[in-house]
């Protein structure tokens, strides 16, 4: 609990200071307290890991760009609703990848007939792709 009240406060001085090099270092304290939660508690998959990225990735970007807006640089009408617009999508985008990723990483812990299946699937398409792009280039 104290790492994390620690990072937090890193991550409140990278934006009061305006240092940079702080906000990642504050980030990497908490993916890494989480990392050692999991670790301790000897947790096979964690449900709640893709929630975690997708907001690590978040507070990077709205910091960062906390930290950009102090400069004095005035900006197109309705750039940072584009920007808000454009950080939600990546935001949705990470969460879904790490989602991705770890049921990936289930099934591959898994044994037996769906994953041989699941293989064979991911091979005849792979084989299919190469076939209509080696096609396209006769």
């Amino acid at each position: 609990m104290r790492a994390v009240l620690v990072a937090l406060l890193v991550l409140v001085a990278a934006l009061v200071l305006e240092w940079a090099p702080l906000l990642p270092a504050s980030l990497a304290l908490l993916a890494g307290v989480y990392a050692a939660q999991l670790y301790v508690d000897d947790a096979t998959l964690d449900g709640a890991a893709p929630l975690f990225a997708a907001g690590l990735f978040v507070t990077a970007e709205f910091g960062y760009w906390s930290l950009e807006e102090r400069e004095r640089v005035e900006a197109a009408p309705g750039e940072g609703l584009r920007r808000l617009a454009i950080v939600a999508v990546l935001g949705l985008v990470a969460l879904v990848v790490a989602a991705s990723l770890l049921a990936l990483a289930d099934i591959v812990r898994t044994r037996g007939l769906a994953v041989d299946v699941l293989g064979a699937a991911a091979a005849a398409a792979a084989l299919s792709a190469i076939v209509v792009l080696a096609g396209r280039r006769v």
